[in-house]
């Protein structure tokens, strides 16, 4: 019985992301990815004209979920901001680690090579419109906003090189985004450690 073009398609994009994964853009194979997908090498042109349009369809999925998640408005201010950020960009980049991986480090040769820098610079407009505002005056500078985006952005990647629970990367995440904005912890401690609850 053959197998319906959906699953085909499937198996193609999973195969496909597993050798862009492993051997990056410039070195991978469309008559590998044909060979993981159990397909033939003459088939997989039916699904994708050629290996940037296999490209495109792995990764485009994750840049538009870290676009929107750049984008979304957040209900909080001040230290909420910095948890809603920890956590959408958690919750993003644990959905699409792989791709997210893929473009920032192995899409040298393809048309989305550079796309961390572009990323980077996202961020930064986002921190200095939202966050640098509660930083004093004599700090709120687009250079900044723009070392709190690379930092960020490479912390991240860092982060998520190694499959981990989503609630260690917000903690690790809304921490180093309390340390990058001078923010002491929630406004329960001192910086000697002593609760200031009581």
């Amino acid at each position: 019985m053959q197998k319906p073009k959906e699953e085909i398609r499937r198996a193609i994009l999973q195969a496909a992301e597993q050798e862009f994964y492993q051997e990056g853009f410039r070195s991978s194979s469309m008559r590998r990815i044909a060979a993981k997908a159990g397909i033939s090498p003459g088939n997989i042109y039916g699904y994708f004209s050629g290996k940037t349009e296999l490209f495109e369809a792995v990764v485009r999925p994750a840049i538009d979920a870290v676009r929107e998640a750049l984008r979304t408005p957040y209900r909080s201010r001040c230290q909420g901001v910095l948890r809603e950020v920890a956590g959408q960009i958690a919750a993003t980049f644990n959905e699409h680690r792989i791709p997210i991986l893929i473009l920032a480090y192995h899409a040298d040769g393809s048309p989305y090579e550079g796309i961390d820098g572009i990323l980077s610079r996202e961020i930064a407009r986002r921190v200095y419109r939202e966050l640098l505002p509660t930083l004093p005056a004599e700090m709120r500078s687009k250079l900044l906003a723009e070392m709190m985006g690379q930092a960020l952005l490479k912390g991240m990647l860092e982060m998520f090189s190694a499959p981990r629970e989503q609630e260690e990367m917000e903690q690790a995440l809304e921490g180093f985004l309390e340390l990058m904005c001078g923010v002491v912890g929630h406004g329960k401690e001192t910086r000697d450690g002593v609760d200031n609850a009581g």
